[in-house]
């Protein structure tokens, strides 16, 4: 598995690749935001670790560049301890995060779920006959049908699509930009009507007697994720 580090703290960026490379990860470390664009657009990676503030190019901007073309996933190390620059991230695409002092094994534990429920993910979206399972729902991707104790729920296609996104990847927050350019395969405009009204109609559908059971989680001010089991 090979990592990009992009840390401007040379001592930081150190702990962690030691760390890492002990545990059989090919790391690349970078030091600023324009190298580490660079980097990426050069070669391939199953994770990137980036931190927001960084020399050239912010954090951000980093961020937004891999996931123009990418989908792998990427942590945010921050000595920022903001809500806002947190949600920024996770906007913008990053799927999870950890602030400065961290702990080592704490990170290395988020890296390993991370690529997991990637890879999770791409399996899926090659195997054939694949069904998707979590909670009581049953989401066959090839027949377009969810069952719910065998119970098949009318879902449109692009509840579908939005469903068979948030389920292939439990846990990972999605923003509402992201889940537009991946479900509608169009520029976002703000205009959050339409997505709104699709993810209400489905929850609809989903929704159960059991007052326990939620399966898609609201994150306010950053957008939604699938409850994982």
């Amino acid at each position: 598995m090979k990592i990009l580090l992009v840390e401007d703290d040379k001592n930081i960026s150190e702990m962690v690749c030691d760390y890492l490379e002990g545990e059989s990860y090919e790391v690349i470390q970078v030091y600023d935001g324009n190298e580490a664009i660079h980097k990426f657009e050069k070669d391939k990676y199953d994770a990137a670790l980036v931190d927001l503030m960084l020399p050239s190019s912010s954090g951000l901007e980093v961020i937004k560049a891999i996931r123009a073309t990418s989908m792998i996933p990427i942590i945010i190390i921050t000595a920022k301890d903001s809500d806002a620059d947190k949600a920024m991230g996770l906007n913008l695409g990053a799927d999870d995060y950890v602030t400065k002092p961290f702990s080592i094994i704490e990170l290395s534990a988020r890296i390993k779920a991370n690529i997991r429920r990637a890879t999770k993910y791409n399996q899926t979206e090659t195997e054939k006959n694949s069904i998707i399972s979590i909670k009581d729902l049953e989401i066959n991707i090839t027949q377009y049908q969810v069952k719910r104790n065998e119970e098949l729920l009318n879902l449109t296609h692009t509840e579908f699509e939005i469903l068979r996104l948030l389920a292939s990847n439990p846990g990972r927050a999605f923003s509402k930009e992201q889940l537009y350019n991946l479900i509608w395969k169009e520029p976002y405009y703000g205009n959050e009507s339409v997505l709104n009204t699709h993810m209400n109609r489905l929850r609809n559908k989903l929704r159960t007697e059991k007052e326990d059971t939620e399966y898609i989680k609201t994150l306010w001010g950053i957008g939604y994720k699938m409850e994982e089991d």
